[in-house]
Order: structure tokens, then C-alpha cells, then sequence
């Protein structure tokens, strides 16, 4: 008796360790990614020169910097205001993300942060870029390449 229930746990942990093993499935040939080797660059300047140029057509008066805060700091901040107070400075952050297409323009801009008016600012200044980028390369066929940049500001 005592041996056939030592068989009956060992089956049992053995068939539960078998069947707990699992192969990974490869990925299809369409969704795997290969290395960039020329990473997309922008022409005039490379990332600093469209950086200013985000920055120049970046309209911050369209931006509420406060958006994003809790209502008691807001409220705090107003008080420092009308007191005439020096205020603390608001640090603003998002990341743009786009794909840089084989001809090098740019798709799928958007922008994630926890300020919503900064990140829609922010795609839009990058919407109004119309300069081509020069696109990423592998093994010398163009290719999309997915870009992320991220944004800050500190506002007085």
C-alpha cells in the first residue's frame, strides 16, 4: 500500500513537471527585428538641429503648465503669485515617439507624459517639421525605424 502511493505522488509530480514544460514559439518572420545598421539621422544637424527646431516651433503659451498637478499646489502657487512670491519652477517631460519611414518622413507621432497639453504641443511641433529625415538602413535597404525623444522644459 505504502508503495503504491509513493508511485501514484511520483507519477503525479512527474506528470505535472512534464507537462509544466513549455517550448517558446519563434517569431514570425514578418514581426522580428533585425539591427539597424545606419541609424536614421536628421540632415541639417543631426538630433540637435531638429531639436532646436522643435523648440522653435513649439508654442508654449499653448501649454497650461499646471495641468498636471494637484489642485492644493496649484491653489499654493496662486497664492505665491498674488503675494508677489519667487515660485518654484515647473519641470515639464514627455517623450515623442515617431517612425521614420523609408523615405524619410515621419509616422505615428505622439507624445506620453503627464502633462496633456505639453504632449500635444509637443506632436505638434513635430507634425510642423516638413524636413525629410535620412532614413535607418540594414544591409543597405531603407527601412521604418521607430525614433523616441525625449522633451523637457522647466517653467518660472
Amino acid at each position: 500500500m505504502r508503495f503504491l502511493k509513493l508511485s501514484i505522488l511520483v507519477s503525479v509530480l512527474f506528470f505535472g513537471v512534464a507537462c509544466a514544460q513549455e517550448t517558446p514559439k519563434p517569431l514570425p518572420e514578418e514581426t522580428a527585428s533585425h539591427p539597424v545598421t545606419i541609424a536614421p539621422d536628421f540632415p541639417d544637424g543631426g538630433i540637435n538641429g531638429f531639436r532646436q527646431l522643435v523648440v522653435s516651433k513649439f508654442n508654449i503659451d499653448k501649454v497650461n503648465p499646471f495641468q498636471h498637478l494637484p489642485i492644493e499646489y496649484v491653489k499654493k502657487i496662486q497664492q505665491m503669485i498674488l503675494q508677489n512670491k519667487p515660485t518654484p519652477d515647473i519641470q515639464l517631460m514627455t517623450t515623442v515617439k515617431f517612425i521614420v519611414e523609408p523615405d524619410g518622413s515621419l509616422s505615428n507621432i505622439s507624445a506620453k507624459g503627464e502633462n496633456q497639453s505639453f504632449n500635444e504641443e509637443a506632436e505638434l511641433a513635430v507634425k510642423a517639421i516638413q524636413v525629410k529625415w535620412i532614413p535607418g538602413e540594414v544591409n543597405g535597404t531603407k527601412i521604418k525605424s521607430l525614433y523616441s525623444m525625449p522633451i523637457k522644459m522647466s517653467v518660472k
